[in-house]
């Protein structure tokens, strides 16, 4: 009673009438700081605490810097530090303001981030074994690392125990405390602790701290490459496939799926997808460490559960969509992990996705030994083809944000793998019309190939679902891009038989009659999008495809029309008309052709509305925001159909080339066009024939160097020679002229006889 006593004498002025909360508020602050007693400075925070919530901006004005000096003073008392901390944590919560500047969160925060000392006390505080001073602690160190990261996190490393005191409350026992770490650094052995927990958590069968570790190491690999070097280097990377539960020498036969079949409740969900993200981390495009992370995986078995888990399990949909999103990082650019993808054979599920209305029905069964298994009716089958299974919607199953991240983990497999393009290209071969096993569900025996050309060309089966033609287009698409041998398997390809009283049309005429009998049926844009994309791709630097394209006079006319048409069509039906116009000009080298092209594009089209088609294309938000990797979020698939018209590769190749497409329609049409891959061969031939004379113009002069020593040394033999001729010479002339004396002084010594 003497407590409330006291804080309602508080209360009161001088003759007992109620004060202002103002008044109120700096009457207890004065006595919080000033009071020489300790319950009653512990009387006035609480008075404080009751004011906090509703008067914040009072309270922490006239306050903040009382309640630092109190929690500094009186950490002792447990009852003290706690009110003390609640009233922090509620003073330094966002606002949610867009402007910083008035947020009372983001200020309050500010001020006691500036002084350091503020962040060492609350670290000193983290020693107070007390659970209520620990969790609010603990609270508003994650508040105040939400609102102003980098000072806190300074702050932490300048204190010589910071990073060993946050490290020990991952050994605490209470789990709400341990949820509330929200950092922690990479050294002390932090990511083996953080492992070992999980491991002790049961993994992903784990509860919520489950999901709180692997976030925290989530945050401390994210844009961290030392971090991930020292996450690779102590093999934690090999610890991965037994957090699924699976481990990389588990050897199980066909119907021995206890992976594949699990029960997906909603933490095991979260835990799932979060570590899913955490292997992503590891393996994004263009880091500097990603080739070396994905060699690591491989080997340390991490490839095998996420495909099964992707392809092969019972998993909710947006597990499926995440372990397919950790596949495409897993193999994109990496060749060695691409063939392991085309290698793995996969059991495709009987039964319906979990928290589907049928999924207490599993199609499975119990064997001998006790082990759930598949229906003996589905026959396993490559995991390439499954990939385009699901992104087709052949499974009739999966939703869109599965078959999107099964488009994007298909297209990180043919990247940089052209081999790979060229394979599937030989397997577009339309299926047989009987099965020869009609126990089957699948109805027709399919390859990977056949399987995306019934997607691809069966539109009118399919009109309730635009996907289907729209994703086979992308995968297709991909396939051809970049790929002449992949172009000339395709136009080989013929639809329809005589057995069938059907006229033989190549595939490249059937996509475009499809285009022409979609757009006259007002089908949806999605159709007509994909058609036309695969055609740009397909068209694009490759002639021959040009010639077939244009040997059918009504072609022509399905581009020209929806371009000239100024109302009734989407603009992203025009824009794409144009281009694949333009392409049609730019790669045709007949030069009759062409001069019977070009009147056309100017008179009936003309240069302006030509090159605004393909402006505004480039200008619409649904081309300019695509996103890198082919992503529908569930939330929009809520919604109905989602807006997702293009994928990132095609609006690349678009943005490289669409400039080229709009000068070649004013190129003069005699002018003869050459390919870039014929100009790249004769470059190359050019370059070899370089080299061939750069060789050659060293050998000769080597040889003439040697020439000119040879030359030399013959020149100083011939001056050798000359000289000691003319000493020769200097010789014989002397003893000439000795023999004439001699003769001389003879003739002289006979006259002087004979006398």
């Amino acid at each position: 009673m003497e407590l409330f006593s006291r804080g309602y004498k508080g209360l009161l002025g001088d003759k007992g009438q109620p004060q202002s909360v103002e008044d109120t508020v700096s009457k207890l602050v004065d006595r919080a700081r000033n009071s020489t007693l300790l319950e009653d400075r512990r009387a006035a925070i609480l008075g404080l605490k009751a004011f906090s919530r509703e008067y914040r901006q009072e309270v922490g004005e006239k306050g903040l810097g009382a309640f630092l000096h109190i929690l500094n003073q009186d950490r002792a008392d447990i009852d003290t530090a706690k009110a003390v901390l609640e009233i922090l944590n509620i003073l330094c919560i966002p606002d949610g303001q867009e402007d910083p500047a008035i947020d009372l969160g983001v200020k309050f925060t500010d001020e006691i981030v500036h002084d350091s000392a503020n962040i060492n006390l609350l670290l000193g505080l983290l020693q107070e074994y007390d659970f209520y001073v620990r969790f609010h602690d603990v609270q508003l160190l994650g508040t105040l690392l939400r609102i102003r990261p980098d000072r806190v996190q300074d702050c932490i490393l300048a204190d010589p125990m910071g990073i060993s005191r946050l490290m020990d409350l991952l050994d605490d026992r209470r789990e709400i405390i341990r949820n509330d770490i929200q950092k922690i650094v990479a050294f002390d052995n932090a990511f083996e602790r953080l492992l070992e927990i999980i491991t002790e958590e049961d993994g992903l069968n784990g509860g919520i701290i489950v999901q709180d570790c692997i976030q925290l190491i989530l945050n401390l690999l994210r844009y961290n490459v030392s971090n991930q070097n020292f996450f690779r280097e102590t093999s934690c990377i090999k610890r991965i496939p037994s957090l699924f539960s699976y481990s990389p020498d588990y050897k199980y036969r066909e119907y021995e799926i206890e992976y594949l079949i699990q029960d997906w409740q909603e933490q095991k969900v979260e835990n799932s997808i979060v570590l899913l993200d955490l292997i992503r981390i590891l393996v994004l495009p263009n880091n500097t460490n990603t080739v070396t992370n994905q060699n690591v995986m491989k080997q340390c078995g991490v490839l095998k559960p996420v495909v099964e888990l992707a392809l092969s399990s019972n998993a909710p949909s947006i597990v499926k969509a995440s372990s397919l999103y950790a596949l495409a990082d897993l193999i994109r650019g990496n060749n060695k992990n691409q063939e392991f993808l085309e290698r793995t054979v996969v059991t495709v599920p009987s039964y319906p996705i979990v928290n589907s209305p049928d999924s207490s029905n599993l199609n499975n069964k119990v064997n001998s030994n006790g082990r759930t298994s598949f229906s003996e009716q589905i026959p396993p089958r490559p995991s390439v083809m499954a990939l385009i299974a699901v992104a087709v919607g052949a499974e009739h199953v999966e939703s869109y944000t599965t078959r999107a991240a099964a488009t994007y983990a298909f297209e990180s497999y043919i990247y940089n793998n052209a081999n790979a393009q060229i394979v599937l290209a030989s397997t577009l071969t339309p299926p047989p019309d009987d099965n020869l096993n009609p126990d089957l569900i699948t109805s027709k025996p399919q390859s990977a190939g056949s399987l995306l050309l019934s997607a691809l060309l069966e539109w009118e089966d399919s009109e309730a679902d635009p996907y289907v033609v729209w994703f086979a287009s992308v995968i297709f698409s991909h396939i051809l891009m970049n790929n002449e041998k992949s172009k000339e398997l395709a136009r080989a390809i013929v639809i329809g038989g005589e057995n069938n009283g059907e006229e033989h049309v190549s595939l490249l005429h059937s996509i475009a009659g499809n285009l022409m009998l979609a757009t006259r049926q007002n089908a949806d844009v999605r159709v007509l999008i994909g058609y036309l994309c695969v055609l740009c791709v397909w068209l694009w630097d490759s002639p021959q495809s040009v010639n077939e394209f244009l040997s059918e006079d009504a072609h022509l006319q399905i581009l020209i029309s929806p371009i000239t048409q100024s109302s009734g069509i989407d603009s992203r039906v025009q824009g794409l008309c144009a281009f694949l116009l333009g392409i049609c000009y730019e790669f045709n080298h007949s030069i009759n052709s062409r001069s019977t092209l070009q009147p056309i594009l100017l008179n009936r089209i003309g240069i302006d509305q030509f090159v605004n088609r393909i402006t505004r294309l480039r200008e619409l938000p649904h081309f300019m925001h695509v996103s890198q990797y082919l992503q529908i979020l569930p939330e929009e698939e809520a919604r109905g159909l989602p807006e997702l018209y293009f994928d990132y590769s095609f609006v690349n190749f678009f943005k490289n080339n669409y400039e080229k497409v709009q000068r070649s329609i004013i190129a003069d049409p005699n002018t003869p066009k050459f390919t870039v891959k014929s100009q790249e061969k004769e470059i190359c031939e050019l370059k070899e024939t370089i080299g061939s004379l750069q060789e050659q113009k060293l050998s000769s002069e080597l040889l003439i160097n040697s020439l000119q020593k040879e030359v030399e040394n013959l020149q100083n033999m011939l001056k050798s020679q000359e000289l000691e001729t003319f000493k020769l010479k200097k010789y014989q002339e002397d003893l000439l002229v000795c023999l004439d004396d001699q003769d001389a002084n003879v003739k002289k010594y006979r006259l002087s006889r004979l006398q």
